[in-house]
C-alpha cells in the first residue's frame, strides 16, 4: 500500500535501522516506545488487521513467532516480557504487526 508508513519502511523509503530482517518480517523500533524495549514485527505483506488473516498465513505467523522467540533470547528478554497485537482503533498504522515490549 503505497501510503503505509510501514510498508515505507519496509521498502528502505524512510530510514530505519532494522533489529532483523528477513524476506517476509521486519523488526525495528517503536518511534514512540512504551517500554524500555519496545520492538515492532511487522510483515513485509500488508495485512490490513488480524481479522483479514487467512490459511494461508499458517507459515508466515509461524515465522513470527520463531523470530519473535530469536530475538527474546538475542536481547536476553526471557525475564519478563509482552507481546501484543493490536486491532481495530488501537492500532495506529492499519498494517499487521506485533509488538515486543519488556522493562
Amino acid at each position: 500500500m503505497s501510503n503505509c508508513i510501514f510498508c515505507k519502511i519496509i521498502n528502505e523509503e524512510i530510514p530505519t535501522e532494522f533489529v532483523h530482517k528477513e524476506e517476509d518480517i521486519f523488526v525495528f523500533r517503536d518511534i514512540n516506545p512504551k517500554a524500555a524495549v519496545h520492538l515492532l514485527i511487522v510483515p513485509r505483506e500488508h495485512i490490513e488487521s488480524f481479522l483479514d488473516l487467512s490459511d494461508n498465513h499458517y507459515s508466515l505467523l509461524t515465522n513470527i513467532i520463531k523470530v519473535i522467540q530469536r530475538i527474546v533470547k538475542e536481547q536476553k528478554l526471557e525475564g519478563g516480557y509482552q507481546v501484543m497485537i493490536n486491532g481495530g482503533r488501537h492500532q495506529e498504522v492499519p498494517h499487521l504487526h506485533l509488538h515486543l515490549l519488556a522493562d
